[in-house]
């Protein structure tokens, strides 16, 4: 049994309508009710009367509404008094994408001047899914991409976004594979393409960039998936050409491990978001003047500039 099952039980109840739970819930309207068919599986009684309209609750429905109602407050009590223990150990939770875990986060976290006095907590997972832990409240912010081609829909979804920083999106190979960067001759063979996923966010962003460099010269896909750090090992061993993130991949740039493509037309700007909840207080989003060591509940030590 899940806590989201009892919370959409809880909402087809109040809104006596699966649609307007389903909006209230921010899913779909089948996924809403697939998970209260599993909450009724799970109790071993139906719980609503579907035949009406509004729908009504059943004896057993009625019944089992307050301990529902109930289990619910016990658990975000608890949660809220977990939470509280947190932040006085100095702990801030963080969900992100693997790219932006690795490629951006550690030195942007160093120049907010709290390294000293709070504790960051990082999940790195898809961006549905840092969308999820942030809405369950199990983290305090989420970071993200942002670029017009993949935007995340967020509207109506309660969460507030302020722009942190940029990177760009820039095809790279392996010295091995210099050829992909000479001029296109007649009888080159196809450049091989280490692509995302087309339904990821990368994939998303890289579908007009692949087909701006199919313009020049063919290409054939030779390896996929969805995590950026797995294209840039497969990168670095050679294995094609890649759009990988410029702050991740600039010291293998500079160590000559991986080389750019120079044509601007196949690189593409993106926007770092922090978001936090709608509600959340907004002097949280003002990092490196001491918000979070007072959300800590700890005196502020800046860091020595360098």
């Amino acid at each position: 049994m899940e806590l989201k099952w009892l919370e959409d039980f809880s909402a087809v109840a109040s809104s006596r309508s699966f649609s307007a739970a389903a909006r209230a819930r921010h899913v779909t309207q089948p996924a809403l009710s697939r998970r209260v068919r599993a909450l009724e599986d799970w109790y071993g009684q139906t719980l609503f009367d579907r035949s009406t309209y509004p729908v009504v609750l059943t004896d057993a429905g009625s019944a089992f509404l307050p301990v529902a109602e109930q289990v619910i407050a016990d658990l975000y009590r608890s949660r809220r008094a977990a939470r509280a223990r947190g932040r006085a150990d100095g702990v801030v939770r963080f969900a992100m994408p693997h790219s932006l875990a690795a490629g951006f986060f550690p030195r942007w976290w160093r120049e907010q001047g709290t390294a000293d006095s709070i504790i960051p907590s990082v999940v790195a997972a898809d961006l549905d899914e840092c969308i999820a832990i942030l809405l369950s409240g199990a983290c305090r912010f989420l970071m993200r991409y942002d670029h017009p081609s993949a935007a995340a829909h967020l509207d109506g979804c309660g969460i507030r976004s302020t722009p942190i920083g940029e990177d760009r999106l820039i095809p790279v190979h392996a010295p091995s594979l210099a050829w992909i960067g000479a001029a296109p001759a007649h009888g080159d063979p196809a450049v091989p393409l280490l692509g995302y996923h087309s339904g990821s966010f990368f994939g998303r962003v890289t579908s007009g960039l692949v087909a701006t460099l199919e313009r020049t010269r063919p290409v054939r896909i030779v390896y996929q998936s969805a995590l950026v750090e797995s294209l840039r090992a497969e990168t670095l061993l050679g294995g094609g050409l890649a759009w990988l993130p410029a702050r991740l991949v600039a010291e293998d740039i500079a160590g000559g491990r991986l080389q750019v493509l120079a044509d601007e037309s196949l690189a593409t700007s993106m926007t770092i978001l922090l978001c936090q909840p709608e509600g959340a207080d907004p002097a949280e989003m003002a990092f490196g003047d001491g918000t979070l060591s007072r959300m800590a509940g700890r005196p502020h030590v800046p860091v020595p500039s360098r």
